[in-house]
């Protein structure tokens, strides 16, 4: 069996108190197939910069594969 990559996408969570229920979500589709755990961290960072008293508090990487029999 063979697996293709089809897409990955994150959705980041930010808290703060100014949200409904203290949460907020970003999500961004197009995210390269390599992603590192050091370049989700820094757009984390910099989402949560752009509100204040935002925490970045999570983020969840999906990615879609195909996987093809042969």
């Amino acid at each position: 069996m063979q697996t293709s990559w089809l897409a990955t996408s994150i959705a980041f969570e930010l808290q703060n108190t100014d949200y409904p229920n203290e949460s907020l979500q970003r999500r961004m589709t197009a995210v390269k197939e390599d992603v590192q755990t050091t370049e989700i961290q820094a757009v984390g960072e910099a989402l949560a910069s752009l509100h204040a008293g935002d925490i970045f508090a999570t983020a969840t990487l999906t990615t879609k594969s195909a996987y093809i029999a042969k």
